[in-house]
């Protein structure tokens, strides 16, 4: 009988009734995404901005991602912004970051409203739903860590806006108020260091993407950080520093790196490069910043001269630094066992920088902007000064790499020369450490020139010259002819706008209706140059960037 009990068993459970299906549960379906219109409704509160007339692109305006330095804030790292009630008005760009008073030069600009209360962004959006998931892009501008702003009209993110993305643009402290190192501070500070204020707003406006893009339409799992010069700089730090990890997910670099060899806070006055420009203090961070303190009548190192340096007006210390001669590096940015626990290069060789893509590049004729006062010298005048700059072992190759230049014009060589140094040996070392560590870059030279009101087409591709085209502001550059632009100028901001946006949109740059592009290998050394008539080229520059490796270690 023992034997039949499973057979039993198994008639009762296959001659028992079917219990009936239990009733399908409706599937939940979630409630569609809220139709973006010019009041949206942030992680603080609500914004109200605007719309353009065919409704296709909002914008909102000074929006506060830091609460405002000022007071026991001054100097010390961005705090999270206060929530606010009710709506909040996002119709305005905010004012610049407090600077210098502006001096007679090409860039020199129209005075513009600024104030220490300055940590705010802009976000230009097309998209209609919250949940559009577009790409988003991040706008660092330059200006040498002292002078520029997001409220600049060629930054502008309505035309980019119009091609698919989510645009923002950031404010930044600059100057003495944003890249000031003391002991005092590195004392009052829980990770022990100091300075590198600029760059700590950079990352804090970064996360108020990543926490509050998506109600604009944006990924913030999607995100390209830009910038121009000292901007182009912020890119390669931001991509150095494992404090912004899992922030953005591409760079575009425009005319800046960050491998030279930078102080830490530490180091004796004089221990760094003295190449500098008369007046300048040299050292590291903690030197420098009491140099500082002392011209502004400030002396000391603990708590009584930082609370003297803090009671003082901030506009009026930025006065007083700039007519006292007395100035810091214009690249003021340290290792300081924080933010960078190591130089910069050596992050990058070792792939302790965040792995992400990028694109990176700078103009063909950055120098007759940035030198321009330059007097014209004769041929023995700039074997000299190039003797004086790379010493005895190193000039024989680089008057050969610009000899040709030099032959023509011994001013043209220099500016030429500089430039290299300044940016495209940058680049192009970028691009390599990128191939070397297993991500990509694309390479590239600008080489179309801009029509300007007062110089034609004359200074070639300048510093800068780019910008207008990758954001489509033609009428934006302060100094361009608008009625000159024409059909190679529309062509380059097809190109440079087409290029941009697909790489933000799906990490490459190549799209329909755009030459090949080739990711950089070292060995092949191609660039594309951009203008009318796009070309890849190997080897552009390459003996006088070999020089360079060769002085500076490739």
């Amino acid at each position: 009988m023992r034997r039949a009990l499973p057979v039993v068993c198994l008639c009762i459970a296959a001659c028992a009734p079917e219990a009936p299906p239990p009733e399908a549960a409706a599937p939940e379906v979630e409630p569609p995404a809220p139709a973006l219109s010019t009041t949206l409704a942030t992680a603080n509160g609500v914004l109200r901005g605007t719309s353009t007339e065919d409704g296709a692109v909002l914008a909102f305006k000074g929006i506060p991602y830091a609460a405002p330095p000022v007071g026991e804030l001054r100097w010390k790292l961005p705090v999270a912004a206060a929530s606010w009630e009710g709506e909040r008005d996002a119709t305005e760009l905010p004012p610049a970051c407090l600077q210098p008073p502006p001096q007679e030069g090409f860039y020199s600009a129209e005075p513009m409203p600024e104030d220490e209360d300055c940590l705010y962004l802009n976000v230009w959006t097309g998209a209609s739903r919250a949940d559009e998931q577009r790409p988003v892009m991040v706008w660092i501008h330059g200006g040498a860590f002292v002078m520029g702003a997001s409220r600049t009209p060629v930054y502008d993110g309505e035309r980019l806006a119009r091609e698919g993305v989510v645009l923002v643009s950031v404010n930044y402290r600059l100057g003495l108020l944003g890249f000031f190192a003391h002991p005092a501070l590195t004392a009052e500070s829980p990770h022990g260091a100091s300075g590198n204020q600029g760059l700590h707003d950079q990352i804090a406006a970064l996360q108020w993407v990543r926490d509050n893009i998506a109600a604009f339409g944006g990924n913030p799992d999607n995100v390209t950080i830009f910038g121009e010069s000292a901007g182009s700089m912020s890119v390669c730090y931001l991509t150095a520093t494992p404090l912004a990890a899992g922030l953005f997910q591409k760079a575009i670099a425009q005319s800046g790196g960050c491998f030279d060899r930078h102080a830490t806070l530490t180091e004796a006055s004089g221990s760094v490069d003295s190449t500098v420009l008369p007046g300048t203090l040299t050292g590291g961070g903690h030197d420098i910043g009491l140099g500082l303190a002392s011209a502004l009548g400030v002396e000391g190192e603990g708590p009584e001269a930082l609370a003297a340096l803090r009671a003082q007006d901030a506009k009026a210390l930025i006065v007083a630094i700039a007519e006292s001669g007395v100035a810091a590096p214009w690249r003021s940015i340290f290792v300081d066992g924080h933010m960078f626990e190591d130089q910069m290069r050596a992050l990058f060789e070792s792939k302790r920088a965040n792995q992400v893509d990028a694109i990176v590049g700078s103009t063909a004729d950055e120098g007759t902007t940035l030198f321009m006062g330059f007097p014209e010298m004769d041929h023995a005048g700039w074997s000299e000064a190039v003797s004086n700059a790379v010493g005895d072992e190193h000039a024989p190759a680089f008057l050969a790499a610009y000899e040709a230049i030099a032959k023509e014009s011994p001013k043209t060589a220099y500016e030429q020369f500089l430039s290299d140094r300044m940016f495209a040996w940058a680049m192009r070392t970028w691009a390599r450490l990128a191939d070397t560590a297993g991500t990509r870059a694309w390479l590239y030279l600008f080489n179309h020139a801009p029509p300007l009101a007062e110089y034609g087409r004359s200074l070639g591709a300048f510093h800068a010259a780019e910008i207008a085209y990758a954001f489509g502001n033609s009428s934006g550059f302060g100094m361009m002819d608008s009625e000159a632009w024409d059909a190679s100028d529309e062509a380059v901001t097809r190109l440079s706008m087409g290029y941009w946006v697909n790489f933000a949109k799906t990490g490459d740059p190549n799209g329909e209706g755009l030459p090949p592009w080739p990711a950089y290998q070292t060995a092949q050394d191609e660039a594309l140059e951009i203008d009318a008539e796009p070309s890849v080229h190997a080897g552009l520059r390459k003996a006088r960037l070999d020089a360079y490796d060769a002085l500076l270690g490739g």
